[in-house]
């Protein structure tokens, strides 16, 4: 049962079993029907101690309100210019994640994503209208706990270990792994993006299962040089338990982003999110023919991005002067 605080009746039935009719603790939990806990953490936080220990109901219900009123003042350190900024970034779609971890790149004063989540939900300053820029928009905020459900990902290296000349985006063969779920789980898209040229791999999977996502991650590097598979990097999916084979049979060495860290790995988010342009979120990848879908990763490769001057992913990734270095 979830908690519910005690109402201006539940107070006064509380004051006349309590101080009139000297009922125990427990007895007043079993008639009120409340844990005997909350009937003594009511007593105690609640207490007049300007007379002696009487419990009055009016002043209990008005140190209620003060204390509700006082928690939801929880956001005053974060300044005005700061919820501005915050709000000009959700407008451009970055999510809580995101646009926390860009400001702290920048040297900008700014607060946790999960801090910025509680705003919007809260309403706090005006937030809650940027709930529409947010890509999943429930009632309510859903908290992550500490403990995943997912599971832990065996001999995982995090991406810390990574080489930094990936984050450099000059040398071809850097990649960032991801998967596309369908609607109802019906199918899945198994996507691999080099980070330099920006050049898609994905491929049509059965299911989500470690041994589907390596047999179609396997297939799919089998027309990629040995030169340019030299990293890959995931979520924290159990998906990707298999990484210690696809280590082995592709050549290359595996790491894996911090959990609810998208931003380090947000040119695999972007480019699903061009797949997501094709086939919406409302698809079952399961009806879909793998030509047909080559198709759609054919057109996203050929198709020209301003921050490779106007080159196509596949221009620069078949590049043979090896020229990537106009990366932002």
């Amino acid at each position: 049962m979830s908690y519910t605080h005690l109402t201006t009746a539940e107070r006064i039935q509380l004051y006349t079993l309590r101080f009139k009719d000297k009922q125990s603790m427990t007895a007043i939990g079993a008639i009120m029907k409340r844990a005997t806990s909350t009937i003594s953490r009511e007593l105690r936080r609640n207490t007049d101690k300007k007379t002696y220990g009487d419990y009055l109901p009016d002043t209990a219900q008005e140190k209620m309100r003060i204390r509700r009123a006082s928690s939801k003042g929880r956001f005053n350190g974060i300044s005005a210019i700061t919820i501005e900024e915050i709000k000009q970034r959700l407008k451009q779609y970055h999510s809580p994640a995101q646009l926390a971890g860009r400001m702290k790149r920048e040297g900008k004063a700014t607060a946790s994503y999960e801090t910025i989540y509680q705003m919007i939900y809260a309403d706090h300053q005006g937030l809650g209208i940027y709930k529409q820029y947010l890509r999943q928009k429930q009632k309510k905020r859903r908290r992550k706990g500490v403990k995943q459900k997912r599971g832990r990902i065996p001999n995982r290296v995090g991406i810390e270990h990574r080489p930094k000349i990936a984050d450099l985006k000059t040398e071809i063969g850097h990649w960032e792994s991801d998967t596309v779920i369908g609607a109802n789980h019906m199918g899945v898209v198994v996507t691999h993006v080099d980070k330099a040229s920006k050049y898609l791999l994905a491929g049509l999977s059965k299911n989500k299962t470690m041994t589907q996502v390596n047999k179609v991650t396997i297939a799919l590097f089998q027309e990629v040089e040995p030169a340019d598979r030299k990293s890959m990097t995931f979520d924290n999916g159990r998906e990707f338990c298999g990484h210690q084979e696809l280590s082995n049979r592709l050549g290359l060495d595996c790491f894996f982003a911090n959990p609810y860290h998208s931003w380090e790995r947000g040119l695999n988010e972007h480019t699903n999110g061009l797949i997501r342009q094709f086939y919406p979120k409302s698809t079952n990848f399961k009806i879909v023919k793998e030509e047909d879908f080559q198709e759609v990763v054919d057109l996203i490769n050929h198709r020209p991005r301003k921050s490779l001057d106007y080159r196509t992913p596949y221009e620069v990734f078949f590049s043979v002067s090896g020229d990537v270095a106009l990366q932002v």
